[in-house]
């Protein structure tokens, strides 16, 4: 079994446990409503994919495609980029620790996008993801403002996970300027990735080698 397989493997579990730890922690204080949290659905579908990955790399099974791990990236990087440039870091020593001095917050926006996207670059095998999945990774993105919207108009105790998707602060057409703008930086690092996957290398000596795969 090739070495880096072992590396890869081992590391997308120790990162999918940090995100399940956060997730669950969230959980835990917020209640049911934090799963239409988009930190908490990009935290987990990260787990997922790097889940099946490790298990196929270590037992020798056909691989996900490409996309998929990079879709679940790419929506932990707007978890990240969000939480840091949009809504503002927490307070530091303002939330207890959790995992090696690092807060529950941190972990979630910080710790777990820059590792997964680490692991997608270094790891991954590249030039493997269509340029068409500029536009299909916004799908979710559009499904994921329909379910809150829904949510929020079906479910009393339900308000904005985020002050930028509240129309009670903003006005309908303050937030669909707010989600317009957002969407377009979205679109922008969609293409970003998706070329950064066709320029970076298609395999190198520390890449995942799958023996099931032809291309």
């Amino acid at each position: 079994m090739r070495s880096t397989n072992i590396v890869s493997a081992i590391l997308r579990v120790i990162v999918a446990a940090i995100a399940i730890v956060t997730v669950v922690n969230l959980l835990h204080a917020s209640g049911p409503k934090g799963l239409l949290t988009f930190t908490v659905q990009s935290n987990s579908m990260m787990a997922i994919s790097f889940l099946w990955t490790a298990h196929t790399l270590v037992w020798r099974k056909h691989t996900p495609p490409e996309w998929l791990s990079g879709s679940s990236v790419f929506y932990l990087a707007i978890t990240g980029i969000v939480y840091n440039v949009v809504l503002g870091p927490e307070i530091p020593g303002s939330s207890p620790a959790v995992i090696l001095g690092l807060s529950n917050s941190t972990l979630e926006h910080v710790v777990t996008p820059i590792a997964a996207m680490a692991i997608w670059i270094v790891f991954d095998e590249h030039r493997r993801i269509p340029w068409k999945y500029v536009w299909i990774w916004l799908i979710y993105l559009v499904a994921y403002l329909v379910l809150v919207f829904s949510a929020i108009a079906l479910i009393d105790s339900y308000s904005a996970p985020y002050p930028f998707l509240d129309i009670g602060i903003h006005g309908v057409g303050g937030v669909a300027l707010r989600i317009a703008g957002y969407m377009s930086a979205f679109a922008v690092l969609s293409a970003a990735m998706i070329w950064l996957d066709h320029a970076l290398p298609e395999r190198t000596p520390l890449s995942e080698y799958d023996p099931h795969d032809q291309g």
